[in-house]
């Protein structure tokens, strides 16, 4: 049986191969031989297809995936008794921050662990590896591409993945993880915040999802909660401590990532991809995806179409003159919504989107903070995807992407693992695609010729809007001669 399985993977990586295009000819050699050294060692090469999960119509009947906060409340109160019958481990709980930030809600900070059932619970702040000793880690890492270096971040590398786990005493072939939101982001003085601001603990723990997926997890081996724990958590009667789980080293028995033996890269798309995709009008040749696709900018809609210019100036102004400073895309030194003026921000050298998308609002996906950032029922979902934003058609692949890869995480896990869509994501995002720029009227911005293979401010493959003033722009350096845009995701291939 393996022998056969090995044998036919091979010839569907021969046939994908040849049937590529000659002008990425030593991009395919090396892809190939990425390919063909994961079948030799019988890892399982996942389509994008091949990793979708439907919810069921009625949250209340998932174990995995998007579980309600009684389910949650069901395993943390008895764990051997209603642990899903495929899981033979420990259900481990990671909040990404105290759920008692809100007075009115839950009392206590933390669901309370119960180590004799197996049991455990923790902030994703006690991971604290030595480049960030108070925590804050969220999945990235700044990689090499092959054409970006040590600026842009991408999925956190293998090394990364198996110290985490290890930290949190995860063996994922064995246990459920479980991402939950405490309370929310942007809290200050006991005031709870908007969706658009609160609901951004959610891009995190998406993005937990995807980047243990993109590392071989099961998707029956991870969930997130929908709501918060502080809204949901005593109503759903989810017990509730005051302290967490202590680190335990030893606790997962020494696992990794290289011990699940199937390659879920696919999930992460280069920058080549995506300019293909663009180029093509969403029908691109690529390894792994259906033969059309659909790019979802998961931007809030102004940033898309840059009605969000931060001064009152007319667009058509500030496309004559980019020196009135309108700014809506910060750079992948900043965080945060821009501002009126820059301030201490830095902004992309472009504004504009990537040409075939659709805007997609990730905020649309959830309701207000009065419900605790839930996902809307799967129906009002499948309307969104299906018929309002109409981003969706049977054999179509979604490819999500926003600013820096957390705003498209909402709309990716929805449409992969509620709806059971095939979706892949754009790591790099805008502030990758919107660093190729040969055009600027500042000629110290341009750091590309004006026929390098990726330019990117050309309208064959982006809607520009306009060239942002060159004060306060801050771009990626850029490899010249770079014959690859996934040189870290080849890494992680080798990694398995």
């Amino acid at each position: 049986m393996i022998q056969k399985w090995t044998k036919t993977l091979s010839t569907i990586l021969l046939v994908s191969f040849f049937a590529s295009c000659a002008d990425k000819k030593e991009d395919n050699n090396v892809l190939l031989a990425g390919l063909l050294f994961l079948a030799a060692n019988q890892i399982k090469v996942n389509t994008a297809s091949d990793l979708v999960n439907e919810s069921a119509d009625d949250y209340n009947q998932n174990n995995w995936g998007l579980i309600t906060p009684q389910t949650l409340a069901r395993f943390v109160t008895n764990w051997p008794a209603n642990k899903p019958n495929h899981i033979t481990g420990n259900l481990i709980i990671l909040q990404t921050d105290a759920a008692d930030r809100v007075a009115g809600g839950a009392a206590s900070p933390y669901i309370a662990e119960n180590p004799a059932q197996g049991v455990y619970v923790y902030l994703l702040d006690d991971y604290k590896p030595a480049s960030l000793p108070s925590g804050g880690f969220r999945f990235n890492q700044t990689r090499d591409t092959g054409l970006f270096s040590n600026s842009v971040r991408y999925q956190a590398n293998g090394q990364f993945a198996d110290d985490w786990l290890k930290t949190f005493g995860i063996n994922l072939s064995k246990d459920l993880v479980v991402f939950a939101v405490g309370t929310g982001n942007g809290i200050s003085g006991g005031a709870y915040p908007s969706k658009a601001v609160g609901a951004g603990a959610v891009q995190d723990i998406t993005r937990g999802v995807y980047w243990l997926r993109y590392w071989g997890a099961d998707i029956k081996n991870l969930a997130i909660l929908n709501g918060n724990l502080n809204k949901k958590a005593t109503g759903a009667g989810i017990p509730l401590s005051a302290s967490r789980s202590d680190i335990n080293l030893e606790r997962n028995g020494g696992f990794s990532v290289k011990q699940l033996r199937v390659d879920n890269t696919v999930l992460t798309l280069g920058l080549e991809d995506i300019y293909e995709i663009a180029k093509s009008g969403g029908n691109a040749n690529l390894f792994g995806i259906t033969a059309k696709q659909q790019i979802i900018d998961a931007r809030p809609a102004a940033q898309y179409d840059g009605s969000a210019q931060g001064l009152n100036v007319a667009r058509d102004t500030l496309v004559a003159n980019p020196g009135n400073q309108a700014y809506i895309t910060t750079s992948f030194q900043s965080s945060g919504a821009p501002s009126a003026s820059a301030g201490n921000q830095t902004f992309v050298p472009f504004e504009g989107s990537i040409k075939s998308s659709k805007t997609f609002p990730w905020s649309d996906l959830l309701r207000d903070n009065a419900d605790g950032y839930e996902f809307l029922d799967k129906a009002a979902l499948k309307t969104l995807f299906n018929t309002t934003r109409a981003v969706y058609t049977p054999g179509t692949t979604i490819v999500s992407q926003c600013r820096t890869n957390f705003e498209a995480q909402v709309n990716g896990f929805a449409s992969l693992n509620i709806l059971g869509y095939p979706t892949v994501y754009y790591d790099g995002s805008l502030v990758e695609w919107t660093a190729l720029v040969a055009g600027h009227g500042t000629v110290s911005v341009n750091q590309i010729p004006t026929d390098f293979k990726w330019r990117t401010d050309d309208s064959s493959v982006s809607n520009f809007l306009w060239y942002n003033n060159a004060t306060h722009v801050v771009r990626p350096a850029v490899n010249l001669t770079a014959t690859t845009t996934k040189k870290f995701i080849q890494e992680d291939k080798a990694y398995k």
